[in-house]
């Protein structure tokens, strides 16, 4: 068999590549520069996210990221959110991250198949709060980082998930990058420097998903605490490889995907935003069973019932069965929101699928499990034809006792740019997240200060507002 010789290949004398590209834009971002519309949904991601972090500061895994953090740091100058302590950046970033992330309810990008607010945020806070950053300067930082993040997933796109890799813990290393250099103040070479060194360190593979294992959490809050990792090693002068994106061999899109063009996504920046592309989430489950809960909820309209269901067929993109298509053991929380099968029992039962079904004693409930049993879902190729734009795409078919039949088509989830939630509806759900963690006066006064967050003149006074008593 012939070996396969790794060659460094550099970018061609006075040529700029994707990297530097992204380095300099990530670089001279200012908020003057971010459309109004940008910038306010910039603001009801970070709303979002807050919620969710908070309610994830409860959970195991965030509980136990924010106790190993205050271990390591013995103190610092970034907040643990729902916490009364605080640690250095970096590890303030891996537990806010993966507190963020932690419950299956946080931000989604269909085409990037990433979670970016669960890594731009905490990096961008966290640094916000060791330099005294403003709340411009911090708006700046995070959509920096959801730009350049979402650009790099999707360039990745769905051969990257499909090889095993978890895009919000590999792509979500350069999001985090780029807001923490943004957010630093560095240079165009620093920067272009903080999102190779960022690239080197990215990782998380998809196999959690299937086991249950907390480690699914972890890849946003590991993404986070690397791009902050990579920005402090950047600004001292550590260096990364020019081209670690484009790289034909070698590179980070050469490695992890199967194409290393960047080019259309550098020519954009700054004229398209992918930020409002950011869709947000009705149901504590994966985003890929979320159009299962959608055609399940059309059909019970017109009469499906979980006591007259006979049986149900779901048919899934390739990428869909992938992600939630497995068969169902009960073993965990995580398991549970990863899967469609029990999504799709949890929903024919309950009605709902937030935070309140997806609890330990629920995980093999035996009106859900004997429901599983009439549950059939299959790979429909025709389904694949829209590629990761509509890679959600579902169609349900239902059969019941008595000989009635339901159809149902669902290509965009409720909650997607396509099917936007009403902001009514987003705060109601931070109200409901946030309050995990914090009283009602502290919940109120924190929505108060997200959306007057431009105004702050210091974010160590709106970190100061995600703190909470230990628990």
């Amino acid at each position: 068999m012939q070996q396969r010789i790794h060659q460094v290949v550099l970018t061609p004398a006075g040529e700029t590549g994707a990297t530097a590209q992204f380095g300099a834009w990530a670089s001279a971002l200012k908020f003057d520069a971010i459309p109004r519309e940008v910038v306010d949904y910039a603001k009801l991601c970070l709303l979002d996210g807050v919620g969710c972090g908070l309610f994830g500061s409860t959970q195991k895994w965030g509980v136990i990221a924010a106790d190993l953090a205050i271990e390591l740091s013995g103190g610092g100058p970034s907040t643990l959110w729902g916490r009364a302590r605080s640690a250095s950046p970096t590890d303030a970033a891996l537990a806010n991250g993966t507190a963020i992330h932690g419950f299956e309810i946080d931000d989604i990008h269909l085409r990037s198949l990433m979670h970016p607010g669960a890594v731009s945020i905490p990096a961008a806070l966290a640094l916000a709060e060791l330099r005294h950053r403003s709340g411009r300067d911090f708006l700046t930082a995070m959509v920096a980082g959801y730009e350049i993040g979402l650009r790099v997933g999707v360039c990745a796109g769905v051969p990257h998930q499909m090889k095993g890799y978890h895009p919000s813990g590999t792509a979500g290393c350069l999001g985090a990058a780029a807001a923490a250099a943004n957010i630093l103040g560095l240079s165009a070479e620093q920067t272009t420097h903080a999102l190779a060194i960022a690239a080197t360190q990215a990782a998380g593979l998809y196999c959690a998903v299937r086991t249950g294992a907390m480690t699914k959490r972890l890849h946003a809050g590991r993404a986070a605490q690397a791009g902050v990792l990579a920005a402090l090693l950047a600004e001292r002068g550590f260096t990364g490889s020019p081209d670690a994106l484009e790289a034909p061999d070698s590179g980070f899109m050469s490695t992890l995907a199967e194409s290393p063009d960047l080019t259309p996504f550098v020519q954009t920046l700054g004229k398209e935003w992918e930020t409002p592309q950011v869709g947000f989430k009705a149901y504590a489950a994966c985003a890929s069973a979320h159009t299962i809960i959608d055609a399940l909820d059309a059909m019970m309209k017109r009469g499906l019932s979980a006591a007259n269901l006979e049986h149900l067929t779901i048919k899934m993109s390739r990428i869909g069965v992938n992600n939630v298509g497995w068969e169902y053991r009960p073993s965990t929380i995580v398991a549970a929101q990863m899967n469609g099968f029990f999504t799709a029992g949890m929903k024919l039962v309950d009605g709902q699928s937030f935070i309140d079904q997806y609890r330990e004693e629920r995980i093999a409930d035996p009106a859900i499990m004997n429901l599983i049993k009439k549950v059939e879902i299959v790979h429909d190729p025709e389904l694949d034809i829209g590629g990761a734009p509509k890679r959600h795409a579902v169609k349900a078919h239902a059969r019941a006792v008595d000989g009635r039949t339901w159809d149902e088509y669902v290509e965009q989830r409720r909650g997607s740019p396509q099917h936007p939630l009403p902001r009514a509806e987003i705060e109601q759900k931070f109200r409901r997240t946030a309050g995990a963690a914090l009283d009602a006066d502290a919940v109120e006064q924190l929505f108060e200060n997200v959306g007057g967050i431009e105004r702050a003149t210091d974010m160590r006074s709106f970190a100061s507002l995600l703190k909470a008593g230990d628990r």
